[in-house]
């Protein structure tokens, strides 16, 4: 299994939101990620559109990609 974090102190993501990227990167769907985070998938979708929208991108994957570029998640 691929140890995913994300680093602390971006000032842009809240907690949740890094906790949820961290999982997206891991490759855990909506619903498991509800499921990992005891929330509802719709809660799921609207954190990650928050995500999305912060680090201005199209896609989960986008989002990852952005966060790794930024220094925001490591592998």
């Amino acid at each position: 299994m691929v140890n995913l974090t994300v680093q602390q102190g971006t000032g842009r993501l809240t907690a949740r939101e890094r906790e949820v990227l961290s999982l997206v990167a891991a490759g855990i769907s909506n619903k498991g990620i509800a499921r990992a985070l005891q929330v509802s998938p719709n809660t799921v979708k609207f954190h990650l559109a928050a995500i999305l929208d912060k680090l201005d991108a199209a896609s989960r994957a986008e989002a990852v990609v952005a966060a790794l570029r930024r220094g925001d998640l490591t592998l």
